[in-house]
């Protein structure tokens, strides 16, 4: 797995994507949806309103994990695509035994 490919499919996909969206629960599936688009995850990707977390599973290690997060919330914040405080990244694998590999907040 190349987090660079990973991004950039990710990017790619934003770009045709509205600057914002009605509210943080539609930006958190939307960003969900591309994550999902990408072809690249283990499971589905998962939005918990409780947790107030995008849950995304992929075979990497915690290090590629990292980069992908920061990265993709860093795109998020340039496309200006906002969550309410306290919103999240957790980036699992699926040999983590349900732990997270990653987790950054999302923009607010």
């Amino acid at each position: 797995m190349n987090k660079k490919v990973l991004i950039a499919a990710i990017a790619a996909l934003a770009l045709n994507a509205p600057l914002t969206f009605a509210d943080t629960v539609d930006n958190a599936y939307r960003l969900c949806s591309v994550f999902d688009g990408t072809g690249l995850l283990s499971k589905p990707c998962d939005v918990s309103g409780w947790n107030q977390a995008v849950d995304v599973s992929i075979d990497t290690n915690s290090s590629e994990a990292r980069k992908i997060c920061l990265g993709v919330a860093d795109m998020m914040d340039q496309k200006n695509i906002r969550f309410d405080r306290g919103w999240k990244i957790r980036i699992y694998s699926p040999f983590s035994n349900g732990n997270t590999i990653a987790t950054c907040s999302l923009p607010n």
